[in-house]
């Protein structure tokens, strides 16, 4: 995966559309054409930049890709719950890492605020 955060690659983070389209894919039973990820997303994009987005998810191997007859479908790579704790995983290090003690103690204020005990 490329990205500029200096992570060595293993950055997962996902941008909005990118992270909308991911809840459609884990949401199927089966791959899905970027036409059919267009109709069950929500928002108004054009049916070019579904088909990019993935294209670039694809080379990032967050999606699978895979021909099917003309059309390329598409299938996310890991389930939800791995793909998070993956991307949870390193962003939470590399917080730590950068912010020590200060991202600890931020990290149980927004805790506490959204009523979550530690």
């Amino acid at each position: 995966m490329n990205c500029e955060c200096h992570c060595n690659g293993k950055c997962q983070l996902l941008g909005g559309l990118e992270q909308k389209i991911m809840e459609v894919l884990w949401e199927s039973k089966t791959a899905l054409k970027p036409a059919e990820v267009l109709k069950k997303i929500e928002g108004k994009h054009a049916y070019t930049t579904i088909m990019t987005v993935l294209k670039r998810m694809a080379d990032k191997k967050i999606v699978k890709r895979i021909m099917q007859g003309n059309t390329y479908t598409y299938s996310p790579s890991f389930s939800k719950e791995d793909f998070a704790a993956s991307a949870l995983d390193d962003l939470f290090e590399r917080i730590f890492c950068a912010y020590g003690e200060l991202a600890i103690t931020s990290f149980k204020k927004s805790a506490a605020q959204a009523g979550i005990k530690l």
